[in-house]
């Protein structure tokens, strides 16, 4: 039998009624910047392989032409298309969190330093605070603390306020790759393939990001955060609001073209009167979305419509003003009518509204848009389900046949997309310098055909193997060579059309580790409590798992750890105990066995030691990973503190909490049981003080 290796799906099952049904799995807000993340990219095609698509593009289409959603919770890998396709066309990559961010918070200022590469970026943001415990809603306003909208809606209703100085990012206006962004992030993004919304918008998910770490000093409710800004802010907030998920409303005042306008509505109006593609700034853009200019606009994959939609399920407010021609308002309502559109299809149609009234100097709120204005944050910041947002204020009256051609979808529960996580397998080799790979993936409803790709290069430019399935999930190949790195991926076809690409795995034809042997255990005589356990090198190993167990407790694990040494050292040991322990290698192809069980009963000459004080925050990626059911997390706190670690699905809903209670400083180990969780990826996050971190774990059943 050959390397088996398992694509398996996950399906999230909808559990509760249709009329009901968006409310309860379409939250208000997610803890997360983007719950599509896992979702691989779609395919991007060149500027001439593009289709002119006249009217605004199908927002309920998947990218590749397989046919539309048909789930609620289809939806966020949806957005990540559109988000994706966005970034391609439009602004240039918008980067994910950096794992190196600190943040601070003393004087009424946060300050979130960001490190890449060994490059350091620092943000400030002056922030007022209500008078109070909290922790008190918050909105973030471009360059100034409330956007353009009066300060005191915000502060007669104990909201925080918290400016975002987007020139620490890039300079308004006037960007060079000496910009702190660009330099941090430079050769890669420069100011020609990354446009200035873009880096803006990341700065907006660093500021929250920095939120996140000063909890226990500065009291914001990290559910209730808003975004506002107007005209060129407009536009900031609206990218910002759009790209990070954990905005739980987006208030974007006269926005403008590149805002909560189409582009391809704008470029019907009188030339030269509004702003069109070809007339926004290159400055703000990156600058291979000006190939759409004039006629060419047509061939963009996305519009505006879904840049608002990337918004929902979250709230979104836009506002327009016919007073002021360039803003391209009939734009914004046609717009706007289509995004009405989504909102509706997801059965949110209270979360976002539009008005575009005149009367008024341009970023100026009306008194007739001030009551909208104050629904908006009483529902979303301050939960105040009595006031009415389903708001749709305009003078216009304009078809909207030739713009809105697709017809709007029922959705369900459930999910008809496939997520895919790989799962390994040891291997079991045949002799000589070639093997026999088997690879299995889990069946795809609806599915007639599979078609597989294996290849030494990652970009899969010339597959070594590549084939076609039938209705088969499992394939075999010969002819790998023996000890080499190969990556392979599958797609299904159906009678929907072609569907994506998984993601690609990396694996190597090299059986799993042997057990390891020669093991010992050794105290420390100068540090009390301490023992190092050594055992052999195995051959082919990259990493170790250990665990100790005392004979007191023989069904606790004492302690475990990995490592890519043969060498690790515990504390907390007890005079005269006996202890039992195992070693076991993995690699890429999988895990080995236990070594034999090691016995050994610790005795030194010193008094027995309490367990060390870690010297920095930390916690384990589950072990093992995939498990049904159980699994062990470590973790290590440097300083007594109330510790949590709740476990949440990929909709960012909490499913469980896994520990909630104040725990001294140490390394300390849970033990946790999914029995009764259906088969998923979740991910599992701990909160210590300033310390925030988040890993994935997979259950499979």
């Amino acid at each position: 039998m050959g390397i088996r290796i398992v694509l398996l799906a996950f399906l999230l099952d909808g559990c509760v009624a249709v009329g009901t049904i968006a409310q309860e799995i379409l939250p208000y807000v997610y803890h997360l910047e983007n719950t599509g993340a896992d979702y691989p990219k779609p395919t991007f095609p060149s500027f001439g392989n593009l289709p002119a698509i006249q009217a605004l593009p199908d927002p309920f289409e998947w990218s590749d032409g397989r046919g539309r959603i048909a789930k609620f919770s289809d939806w966020r890998y949806r957005r990540a298309e559109i988000g994706a396709q966005i970034q391609k066309y439009e602004i240039g990559q918008k980067p994910v969190r950096p794992d190196t961010i600190s943040a601070s918070y003393t004087g009424g200022t946060l300050t979130v330093n960001i490190t890449v590469g060994g490059k350091t970026l620092t943000l400030t943001s002056q922030v007022i605070l209500p008078a109070g415990a909290g922790p008190f809603p918050a909105v973030i306003g471009m360059n100034s603390p409330t956007g353009s909208i009066p300060s005191t809606i915000f502060s007669s209703r104990n909201i925080a306020q918290i400016t975002f100085s987007h020139n620490q990012v890039t300079t308004y206006n006037s960007p060079q790759d000496s910009d702190p962004y660009y330099v941090l992030y430079g050769p890669d993004l420069t100011i020609d393939n990354t446009g200035q919304y873009s880096a803006w918008a990341w700065g907006v998910s660093r500021i929250l990001d920095g939120l996140e770490l000063v909890q226990n000093v500065l009291p914001i409710d990290l559910k209730h955060i808003a975004v506002t800004g107007c005209s060129y802010a407009g536009k900031m907030a609206l990218f910002a609001g759009a790209f990070d998920e954990r905005i739980a409303l987006t208030i974007a005042q006269e926005s403008g073209g590149g805002g909560a306008t189409s582009w391809r509505y704008s470029q019907t109006e009188p030339a030269g009167t509004v702003e069109t593609l070809g007339a926004t700034s290159h400055q703000w853009f990156s600058e291979g979305m000006f190939q759409f200019s004039g006629s060419n606009v047509s061939k963009l994959p996305v519009d505006h419509h879904e840049l608002c939609a990337m918004c929902a399920p979250r709230a979104l407010y836009v506002t327009a003003n016919p007073d002021y021609t360039w803003l391209s308002n009939p734009s914004c309502y046609v717009n706007s009518k289509a995004v009405q559109e989504i909102y509706a299809s997801l059965g949110i149609p209270d979360r976002f509204g539009f008005s575009i009234v005149g009367g008024h100097l341009h970023c100026a709120v009306p008194g007739v848009q001030m009551p909208d204005v104050e629904a908006f944050v009483e529902k979303f910041l301050l939960g105040n389900d009595t006031v009415n947002t389903t708001i749709a204020t305009s003078p216009y009256s304009i078809d909207l046949s030739p713009w809105i051609t697709w017809t709007t979808p029922t959705l369900s529960a459930g999910t008809s997309l496939i997520e895919w996580t790989a799962l390994r397998y040891p291997p079991d080799l045949q002799t000589g310098l070639d093997t026999t790979v088997t690879f299995r993936w889990s069946k795809v409803q609806g599915v007639t055909q599979y078609h597989i790709q294996v290849s030494s290069d990652p970009e899969f430019a010339s597959p070594e193997k590549s084939d076609s399935t039938g209705s088969d999930t499992v394939k075999t190949f010969t002819g790998l060579l023996k000890g080499k790195q190969y990556f392979w991926r599958v797609k299904v076809l159906s009678v929907a059309g072609v569907g994506l690409w998984s993601n690609v795995w990396r694996f190597i034809t090299i059986a799993s580790p042997e057990k390891p042997q020669s093991l010992e255990a050794t105290p420390i005589q100068d540090q009390p409590g301490y023992v190092t356990y050594r055992w052999n090198t195995v051959q082919g190993a990259d990493q170790y798992f250990i665990r100790v167990t005392a004979m007191q407790s023989p069904d606790r694990v004492f302690r475990s750890g990995s490592t890519m040494d043969t060498v690790k050292t515990f504390s907390g040991h007890s005079e005269g105990e006996q202890y039992h322990w195992q070693v076991q290698a993995s690699n890429v192809a999988g895990t080995g066995p236990w070594s034999d069980v090691s016995n050994f009963t610790f005795g030194t000459t010193g008094v027995s030691g309490e367990a060390g004080t870690p010297t920095e925050f930390s916690i384990s990626q589950n072990y093992p990973n995939p498990f049904n059911p159980t699994t062990t997390i470590t973790f290590a706190l440097m300083h007594t503190g109330r510790t949590t670690i709740t476990l949440y699905d990929l909709l960012g809903r909490s499913v469980q909490k896994l520990i909630d209670r104040v725990l001294e400083a140490g390394y300390h180990e849970i033990r946790f049981d999914a029995g009764s969780l259906p088969s998923a990826v979740y991910l599992y996050t701990i909160r210590s003080g300033e310390f925030v971190r988040t890993r994935k774990m997979v259950v499979m059943k």
